[in-house]
């Protein structure tokens, strides 16, 4: 999430074959992705200008960011969550150049919080009627319970003393649960980010593709305080 410099005066002006260009209009796709993410509480979803500065950004987004939407708007990544910003740089850049959307974990500590995090971010380009990367759209899902989870879970799969057999059956359960959930988190977010996606041309279909996402990763979260409830962690 930030401001690359020197190189930056040659990504910005950056065309894409037009054949590889979605045809709409951004201003459209970008009212229509902020007003159906308005609602959302686990889906964070921002519009970045040619110079990675924040044009926009949702509540949910506020609220993994600890800063308001106010305080977003015209500052870049670092000076909003400080040092982990260098780890959405490069995938910036990219999405910049290359005029193709990518994914990237953060992990770390927004600014100089105590709390440990991990972050899915999902950066992709919006183009120009001229077939030009204008700007970056981005969403981001908070997937530190699902990570944290795994880990505890996985210390528990080799004690054989909390290991009986109808708790290694939830964890098989729960661990297909995480690789279905974050295959389709992508495969979500992937179409969410095409303007040409049915989802994107519609409003309503928009909100509720939105709505929908947001409704799952709350249902995962859920998921997993459930599973961790049938367990005794073992104190540290």
């Amino acid at each position: 999430m930030s401001n690359p410099g020197s190189k930056r005066g040659s990504v910005r002006s950056r065309r894409i074959p037009i054949s590889t260009a979605p045809r709409i209009e951004e201003a459209d796709y970008i009212k229509r992705l902020l007003a159906a993410g308005t609602r959302a509480s686990a889906l964070g979803i921002a519009v970045l200008d040619s110079e990675t500065r924040f044009e926009s950004v949702n509540a949910a987004l506020s609220h993994e960011t600890r800063a308001s939407a106010d305080h977003h708007v015209g500052r870049t990544s670092s000076e909003i969550v400080g040092s982990l910003a260098r780890q959405i740089e490069p995938t910036y850049e990219k999405v910049l150049r290359t005029g193709k959307a990518a994914s990237v974990v953060l992990t770390g500590h927004v600014r100089d919080t105590p709390e440990y995090g991990y972050w899915l971010d999902h950066c992709f380009p919006i183009f120009d009627p001229g077939g030009r990367v204008q700007k970056l759209g981005l969403f981001v899902v908070n997937v530190t319970a699902e990570n944290a989870t795994s880990e505890i879970l996985d210390a528990l799969a080799t004690d054989s003393k909390r290991l009986t057999a109808a708790n290694a059956g939830i964890l098989d359960t729960f661990d297909e649960a995480i690789r279905h959930f974050h295959f389709s988190l992508q495969i979500s977010l992937q179409e969410l980010a095409c303007p040409l996606s049915q989802s994107a041309r519609n409003m309503d279909h928009f909100r509720s593709a939105i709505n929908k996402l947001d409704e799952d990763v709350s249902q995962m979260r859920e998921l997993i305080y459930d599973v961790i409830a049938q367990f005794t962690i073992p104190k540290c």
